[in-house]
């Protein structure tokens, strides 16, 4: 007897299941950029060991703002109900190189990896890619370059609407960051979404002592710290805010930064900022506990 066996087609092979494209991340609504400026001086009195912060002295960061970041920004209008000002993280990050340009006008980026922290921060909600982004900033630095008025005033002081008035720009599209003894940390600008033209800056950035601290805290003199000026005392003597009550006093001649001390403080919170823990009663910041 014949086997009979059953003939049947071979199945048709299963199709190969496509994996889905990553898809970059849309931007985010937003009304205005706002391009932010360090004083490095100030910053590197706070972060010393940073690459940056190296060779400050002969660098173009000793006489010149640097670049911070380009930060996409809502309006008042756009704010409402939302956790910040600012949109933050809307997609992965992507590999891009650091311009050879970044090196001199944003030694952050060249040195510390900040423009990873840029991109994944802001950048990623502005729709461009990480290389497009840091053209952008670059092209932003170059058509708003430190004013001579501020270099010429470095290791003294700068009324602050000669300094507002000092970009050639609209004084309602510049905000200027202080600390609490009135001395310069960094300048923003408040741009259209093309990152080119000035706008007005929205109220949720001017009132914020952050962004505009010269403002809130009245300082009517601004301080601009010349490399290594680390200390805080000539400067609270000459340009206290109004209402700035030191809990400590300074150290004399402002020497800080020695092994297990930070900078120069005149409260807690100058230290807390600068990741220390408290101000010592020697007008250093100290991790000591008390």
């Amino acid at each position: 007897m014949l086997a009979l066996v059953a003939c049947s087609k071979d199945p048709a092979p299963a199709q190969q299941q496509q994996q889905p494209t990553p898809v970059a991340a849309k931007a985010s609504s937003f009304g205005l950029y706002v391009l932010a400026m360090s004083w490095a001086p100030s910053f590197c009195c706070k972060k010393p060991d940073r690459g940056e912060c190296q060779g400050l002295a002969t660098a173009y960061g000793g006489t010149h703002l640097t670049l911070h970041g380009l930060w996409p920004n809502y309006t008042d209008d756009e704010m409402r109900g939302q956790r910040k000002n600012y949109p933050e993280r809307c997609g992965p990050d992507e590999t891009a190189p650091v311009p050879k340009e970044m090196a001199e006008l944003a030694p952050g980026y060249a040195f510390d990896h900040l423009g990873d922290h840029e991109y994944a921060e802001h950048g990623s909600c502005t729709g461009m890619g990480k290389a497009k982004y840091f053209a952008t900033e670059i092209e932003a630095m170059k058509a708003f370059p430190t004013p001579a008025t501020l270099t010429a005033a470095v290791g003294g002081s700068i009324a602050l609407a000669d300094l507002a008035a000092a970009f050639s720009v609209p004084a309602s599209s510049v905000l200027l960051s202080c600390d609490a003894h009135c001395q310069l940390e960094q300048v923003s600008l408040c741009l259209a979404t093309d990152a080119k033209t000035p706008v007005p800056c929205p109220s949720n950035v001017t009132k914020a002592r952050y962004d505009n601290g010269c403002v809130t805290r009245h300082c009517d003199q601004i301080a601009v710290p010349a490399v290594g000026s680390c200390g805080v005392s000539d400067t609270r003597e000459k340009f206290p805010a109004p209402g700035d009550k030191p809990d400590h006093q300074p150290r004399a001649g402002g020497k800080c930064n020695h092994p297990n001390q930070g900078p120069a403080c005149g409260g807690d919170g100058d230290c807390t900022s600068a990741g220390f823990l408290r101000c010592a009663r020697s007008g250093c910041c100290t991790n000591q506990p008390k």
